[in-house]
C-alpha cells in the first residue's frame, strides 16, 4: 500500500446496519441522558450548534418499521436516523458514520452477518374517530373551572388575560387532577392540576382536547388523549365571546393560549396543535378557508428558532399552493399570549400599514 493511502472501507448495506441498531439505546449513549416523563422518554438535542435547555428530542418508529429522531424546538433539520445521530455527533460524513455503526453491531466484512434484533414493523394510521369519553372529559372539566375546586385554575386563566367569556365560549375548563377525578384510561393523566383547552372545529364542536399543568412535571407542559381516542386534527379553531371577528384577517398561531389570545381581541384564529411541522393537510385547510372567508393569513410565531422555522415551512407550503402568508413575530423570544400582556396595542401591528413589514418578514425567514 503506498505512503498516504487509506484503507477502503467495506460497503454496507444501510438496511443491514439500521437493523442492527437499537437508536434509544444510541441516544442514551450519545446525546444527553434520556429524561422520563407521562409521555415517555426524551433527550438533549444532540446537535452541536443547539444549546438545547429542555429535554426536546423524541424517537418514533415509522410506518416502515424505520427508528427515527426528532427535536421539537430546534429547526426543521434536528432530525434523522441514526446514520444522522453518527454525522452530528461524531463530526464524520455519512460514510464513515454507516462504518462506525457497522463496527458497533459487530458486523465484520466476509462473515456472516450477526442477528438482526427484532422491530415492530406498524400499519400506516388511518384518522380516528373521536371517543365520546374525550367530550364529556371536556364537559366535566368546564363544569369544574366554575366552581370552587377550578378557582385557582381561573386565577391562573385570568392571569393569562383570558376573561371569562372568553372562556365560556371556547368551552375552557379545568381539570382538578386523577385523586379528584376518575378518567377513563386514555384520557390526560392527571398528576396534578391542570387547565383544559379544547380544540373546537369550525361550528364550534369539540374535535380534541389538550390539558396544560400548571405544574408541569420535567418539561412537559402539555397532555393529550390516547391516539386511541381520537387523532389530533392539527388545527384547534377558537370562538371569540359575541361570534363576531375582525374583518379580512385569519391569525394562525402555534397552540390555543395564543389562539384565544387572537379570539379575544376579536379576530378569526386557529391554533395549529403540534406547530414544529405543519403538513399538506393543514396548508390545503387554511388556504380553503382563507378563500371561502376572503380572509388573508396572517401566522403569529414565536420570537425562537423553533418559531421562526415553523413560519418559513408554513410560508413555504402555502406558497406551493399559489397562496400568501404574511407572517408577525412578537419581539424578545416572547410568545403572542406573553406579548399581548406586555403590549395591550400589539393587534394594531396587524393593520394594512403593517402589511410590507409581516411580508418582509416572511422572505426574510424563507431565505433563512
Amino acid at each position: 500500500m503506498g505512503t498516504g493511502e487509506r484503507t477502503r472501507q467495506p460497503r454496507w448495506e444501510i438496511a443491514d446496519v439500521l437493523a442492527r441498531t437499537d437508536l434509544t439505546q444510541l441516544l442514551d449513549e450519545l446525546a444527553t441522558p434520556a429524561t422520563r416523563s407521562i409521555r415517555g422518554r426524551r433527550w438533549h438535542c444532540p446537535m452541536p450548534d443547539h444549546d438545547d435547555q429542555h429535554a426536546s428530542v423524541t424517537m418514533h418508529t415509522d410506518h416502515r418499521g424505520h427508528e427515527r429522531w426528532r427535536c421539537w424546538s430546534g429547526d426543521n433539520t434536528h432530525r434523522g436516523d441514526a446514520i444522522d445521530l453518527i454525522v452530528a455527533t461524531q463530526r464524520v460524513n455519512r460514510a464513515d458514520a454507516i462504518a462506525w455503526l457497522a463496527n458497533r453491531a459487530g458486523m465484520t466484512p466476509d462473515q456472516p452477518l450477526p442477528p438482526a434484533r427484532r422491530k415492530p414493523q406498524r400499519s400506516r394510521q388511518s384518522v380516528v374517530p373521536l371517543d365520546p369519553s374525550v367530550v364529556r372529559y371536556v364537559h366535566a372539566c368546564e363544569k369544574i373551572l366554575w366552581g370552587h375546586t377550578g378557582a385557582p385554575v381561573r386565577d391562573w386563566l385570568h392571569a393569562r388575560g383570558f376573561d371569562d367569556d372568553l372562556l365560556r365560549a371556547n368551552h375552557v375548563g379545568a381539570d382538578p387532577g386523577r385523586a379528584m377525578m376518575s378518567r377513563q384510561r386514555g384520557l390526560p393523566h392527571g398528576h396534578s392540576l391542570a387547565a383544559t383547552f379544547p380544540a373546537l372545529d369550525p361550528e364550534g364542536h369539540v374535535q380534541y382536547v389538550q390539558a396544560r399543568y400548571l405544574e408541569p412535571i420535567g418539561s412537559d407542559k402539555y397532555d393529550n388523549p390516547a391516539s386511541s381516542l381520537g387523532s389530533n386534527p392539527r388545527l384547534a379553531w377558537t370562538r371569540t365571546p359575541d361570534g363576531r371577528t375582525t374583518a379580512g384577517v385569519l391569525l394562525v398561531t402555534e397552540g390555543i393560549p395564543d389562539a384565544l389570545t387572537a379570539a379575544g381581541a376579536g379576530y378569526a384564529a386557529v391554533g395549529i396543535l403540534g406547530s414544529q411541522a405543519p403538513d399538506d393537510r393543514v396548508a390545503d385547510v387554511l388556504v380553503r378557508q382563507s378563500r371561502d372567508s376572503e380572509r388573508r393569513v396572517i401566522a403569529v410565531i414565536d420570537a425562537d428558532p423553533a418559531g421562526k422555522a415553523w413560519g418559513a415551512h408554513l410560508s413555504d407550503l402555502l406558497a406551493a399552493r399559489g397562496h400568501a402568508l404574511e407572517i408577525l413575530e412578537p419581539p424578545s423570544r416572547l410568545d403572542l399570549n406573553a406579548w399581548s400582556l406586555l403590549t395591550p396595542g400589539w393587534s394594531e401591528l396587524l393593520g394594512p400599514q403593517h402589511e410590507a413589514d409581516r411580508r418582509s418578514t416572511c422572505v426574510e425567514l424563507m431565505d433563512t
